[in-house]
């Protein structure tokens, strides 16, 4: 389902040590929590199974996705997307191919947009990381009011998973004194002793439930936006009716 970023680590989990957590919007009547935020915190073991084949060229993108003219092409920062390959470059670290694609693409960024104004991002730096999980984080998504990012984690033998976290990392910090996380301005940190969850252990997973959970978000919310929903779209919404059915 993964394409080949699982033949290199086939079913491994290499973060299971962190906190398994997706965090994004609530979808309004379908997955909700008792506490009203923007980001809510849901156990990744109760998302729904992803019924397409995600390859690593991201041509499911291509066929399901539509380009939108507020997708995350838009940057807020002079950073091109595409500066990780120059990052990774310099670290000497291989990214996962879906993420590579995705990241160099402005096409294929046009056909994934945020309910929160998520923007991408690669940051300045790869911070590498010890103890036991050593390997490399890469910035590349921040929420619009820094409430969230997300990171790619790349391991020695090539595994990645994605992570998110309240802190920024991946800067250049001139003064740590400005930061509620001093680890945030080092160049090497323990992610086990931080507050980093992981997400998705593929970046193709983490790009298709992003992906669909905001469209769903767009189809529900905004009037100006309501739709009915698709096949797949309802077919990740059935998973949280059925699971209230059977409550």
């Amino acid at each position: 389902m993964r394409g080949d970023e699982r033949k290199l680590v086939p079913n491994i989990n290499h973060w299971s040590a962190l906190p398994q957590r997706w965090i994004h919007v609530r979808l309004p009547g379908i997955r909700e929590s008792a506490k009203r935020a923007t980001y809510e915190i849901f156990p990744a073991n109760e998302l729904p199974d992803i019924p397409i084949a995600l390859d690593d060229d991201c041509d499911w993108l291509t066929r399901y996705g539509v380009l939108h003219s507020t997708g995350l092409n838009r940057h807020e920062r002079d950073l091109d997307p595409a500066f990780v390959e120059e990052l990774a470059l310099e670290a000497n670290i291989q990214l996962p191919k879906s993420f590579r694609r995705f990241m160099v693409s402005e096409e294929l960024q046009q056909r994934v947009r945020s309910a929160t104004g998520c923007y991408l991002d690669p940051g300045q730096r790869v911070v590498k990381t010890g103890g036991t999980l050593q390997g490399h984080l890469i910035h590349f998504l921040s929420d619009s009011q820094s409430c969230v990012h997300w990171y790619i984690h790349v391991m020695p033998d090539a595994g990645a998973a994605v992570l998110n976290s309240p802190h920024l990392y991946g800067y250049r910090i001139e003064n740590p004194e400005w930061l509620d996380d001093p680890s945030c301005g080092l160049d090497q940190i323990e992610l086990a002793g931080l507050e980093f969850s992981c997400c998705a252990i593929s970046f193709s997973e983490f790009l298709y439930r992003f992906w669909i959970e905001n469209e769903i978000w767009f189809s529900l919310v905004p009037k100006e936006s309501r739709k009915p929903l698709n096949e797949l779209e309802l077919s990740y919404v059935e998973h949280y009716t059925s699971r209230r059915a059977g409550e």
